[in-house]
């Protein structure tokens, strides 16, 4: 009787301190592989994004506010994607709303404006929010460069994990966009990330059906006045991946052969 009752009582305190569960029947190379597999998915993904810093110049504190949702899917075999993105902006008393379709085509992305379609360069950041595909990438990108705690959940299983900055950026295939971005700039650039972290869902056989990103950063620039300017900036984005390996019916939109350079349409 003693013996049972202390086999029970380190079983309550394995429970207790949560090891059953954990790593329970899913590893991070079966999570690879299902990632792997993926070839065919629908996203909808939501993003909000504030943003404040003072102006030199006039010393007045200018506040951003952005958010948004993409609604696509992809077929990784045949490098296509189509959707359509939604964005709201609010800055200086001012209200923006874009509705844009977009199409993907490997490395290219298209937007449909006012009933034209324009080309996205690469180096654009909307070039990187059109193609919700990219997020399988991300996981990969995460699971590869930390080490994470796989948990089992109710319903599946879980993992999160704390990001910086420039691990977020790394893991998103970003590094190259921003260095050019800011190479223009007249001064350099740091940024001290101070919250982020990055939640994956999984399914039982390690698909990814839920992720979601918070970063809390603040940049700080030099060149732009005497003194460096800093800006506060939090994201939030969750994205929803369902259908996995379903079939996706994508073909190209009239009109996207005659596509106009994207830095026409401000003119």
């Amino acid at each position: 009787m003693r013996r049972v009752m202390a086999l029970l009582l380190v079983g309550l305190i394995v429970l207790a301190s949560g090891c059953i569960g954990e790593n329970a029947g899913l590893t991070k190379d079966k999570v690879l592989n299902a990632l792997n597999d993926i070839e065919t998915a629908r996203y909808d993904q939501n993003f909000s994004m504030t943003m404040h810093f003072t102006e030199p110049i006039t010393n007045r504190t200018v506040n951003i506010t952005m958010s948004g949702r993409v609604i696509g899917m992809f077929n990784k075999t045949s490098g296509l994607e189509t959707g359509n993105m939604t964005m709201n902006m609010h800055t200086m008393g001012m209200n923006i709303t874009f509705n844009w379709p977009y199409f993907v085509n490997g490395t290219l992305v298209y937007l449909k404006v006012d009933g034209k379609w324009y080309n996205v360069p690469s180096n654009n950041d909307i070039s990187t929010q059109a193609r919700g595909s990219l997020n399988v990438d991300y996981i990969e990108n995460l699971l590869k460069r930390k080490n994470v705690t796989i948990k089992k959940l109710t319903d599946g299983y879980a993992f999160r994990v704390n990001v910086t900055f420039w691990e977020f950026v790394n893991a998103t295939n970003q590094t190259d966009y921003l260095n050019e971005a800011w190479g223009n700039l007249p001064g350099n650039v740091t940024v001290d990330t101070k919250s982020g972290w990055v939640e994956v869902h999984l399914r039982d056989d390690g698909t990814p059906v839920f992720i979601e990103t918070y970063m809390d950063v603040v940049m700080r620039m030099t060149g732009i006045s005497e003194k460096p300017v800093e800006v506060h900036m939090t994201v939030h984005d969750e994205v929803k991946l369902s259908d996995v390996n379903k079939p996706v019916h994508i073909v190209a939109p009239n009109g996207i052969e005659n596509a106009s350079d994207f830095d026409e349409m401000f003119w």
